[in-house]
C-alpha cells in the first residue's frame, strides 16, 4: 500500500490517467470511480517463550534499524491470517516450528524512521520442535530473562518495546 505521502505525490489515476482528487490519506478518480488508501502493512510477530520464562529476541541483519533487537516475526503476506504468518517467519527467521498461543495485541509503529506505517500484531509462542539458530534476516537469537532484556536503545522499533510492556515487561532505566 502507498504512503500518505506517495499518494500526496500522485497527480493522474494509475487506470484511467485522469486527475485525482486528494484527501488527507487517500486519493479518488472522478473519471472511473478508483479509490486508494494509505493504510498500514500488517506484521505477525512472536513473544516466544521457554521453560523458563525467558523470551527469544533477534537481532536484526539489515536495515531498518540493523544490528538492533527485535521480536521475531516479519510482514503477513496476502491471504495469510496473522498465526500463519507467525509460524512462517519463525521457521524462516528462527528454523523452528511454533504453536501461537494468547494474543497479547496490536500497535501503530514506523518501518524506520520515515519508511511505511506497520500494524504490529503479537501472539505469545512456544516451540514446539526445532533449535532456533538465526537465518534469513536474522544475525544472533538470543533467550533474555524478562528481568534481564537489552535497554530500551537497543531495540529496533517502539512498538517492540511497547508490546513488552504491555506483557509485563519493565525496562531497567
Amino acid at each position: 500500500m502507498p504512503t500518505t505521502d506517495e499518494l500526496a505525490a500522485w497527480e493522474r489515476c494509475p487506470r484511467c490517467g485522469a486527475g485525482l482528487e486528494h484527501e488527507e490519506t487517500s486519493v479518488a478518480c472522478p473519471s472511473c470511480g478508483l479509490s486508494v488508501y494509505a493504510n498500514p502493512a500488517s506484521t505477525a510477530s512472536g513473544l516466544v517463550v521457554d521453560g523458563a520464562g525467558a523470551v527469544l529476541l533477534a537481532r536484526r541483519a539489515g536495515e531498518p534499524k540493523q544490528g538492533l533487537w527485535d521480536l521475531p516475526g516479519g510482514f503477513i503476506d496476502e491471504g495469510e491470517t496473522g498465526e500463519e504468518a507467525l509460524r512462517r517467519e519463525l521457521r524462516e527467521e528462527a528454523g523452528v516450528d511454533v504453536e501461537p498461543g494468547a494474543f497479547v495485541g496490536a500497535l501503530p509503529d514506523r518501518y524506520g524512521d520515515d519508511g511505511p506505517w506497520t500494524i504490529n500484531f503479537y501472539w505469545e509462542a512456544r516451540i514446539v520442535s526445532g533449535e532456533p539458530a538465526p537465518a534469513d534476516d536474522v544475525v544472533e537469537l538470543a533467550w533474555f530473562p524478562r528481568k534481564e532484556l537489552p535497554p530500551r536503545d537497543e531495540f529496533a522499533f517502539a512498538n517492540t518495546i511497547g508490546i513488552l510492556e504491555r506483557w509485563g515487561v519493565r525496562f531497567r532505566p
